[in-house]
């Protein structure tokens, strides 16, 4: 039986060495962080659980006011198994209203193989159906191409992902790191992209 089992505050440690080893440096929160964001109830995390066994986690995140959930960490435990997708399946299944997900771009001043490995995340979670809302966006030093899934696309889907992505920062980080570190075409921050879109 495959089923998303919620994960509890001690589950976060358990996933985070995975984490470290999944998700670049200046993408990761630090454990004290997730934390901190679970307890403000923001933070739903999330096991894929087969037969009983933790296969893979899903960290979600909800602001109040936001019409989609972000999808902050998605890593199989198991790779090659085919479970990332039945994942997003039953992440589907369990936020119908709608969920925003940050995948990194392409960028012409990267070297092919990373730009490859790019296209195939991309690729991941267009066969799951979500699709591309392109936006000007640098958060962090990284330049991401946003992906909704939704039953029901909405018109002017990029712009509203924009101000909801920008809410979510908003959120998460101080205003002076938001300023300094966050840039989302039409929603403020006042760093200028620095690489290549």
């Amino acid at each position: 039986m495959i089923s998303l089992v919620k994960m509890d505050r001690d589950g976060l440690a358990e996933a985070y060495p995975s984490m470290e080893q999944e998700f670049p440096y200046n993408e990761l929160k630090s454990l004290r962080r997730l934390r901190e964001l679970y307890d403000r109830g923001l933070c739903e995390p999330w096991w894929l659980d087969v037969d009983g066994v933790h296969r893979g986690y899903a960290m979600m995140l909800r602001v109040e006011g936001c019409r989609f959930v972000l999808l902050d960490y998605l890593a199989m435990l198991d790779k090659g198994a085919g479970y990332g997708s039945v994942c997003l399946e039953l992440l589907q299944e369990r936020y119908p209203e709608g969920i925003l997900a940050e995948v990194e771009a392409e960028l012409p001043s990267l070297p092919d193989e990373v730009n490859r490995l790019r296209r195939r995340r991309q690729g991941f979670y267009r066969r799951a159906g979500f699709v591309p809302c392109p936006f000007d966006n640098e958060v962090f030093g990284v330049v991401y191409l946003v992906h909704l899934w939704a039953r029901e696309l909405p018109e002017g889907r990029e712009a509203l992902c924009a101000r909801e992505l920008y809410r979510y920062y908003q959120a998460q980080v101080p205003q002076s790191w938001l300023d300094k570190h966050v840039y989302i075409a039409g929603q403020g921050g006042r760093c200028k992209p620095r690489t290549e879109n």
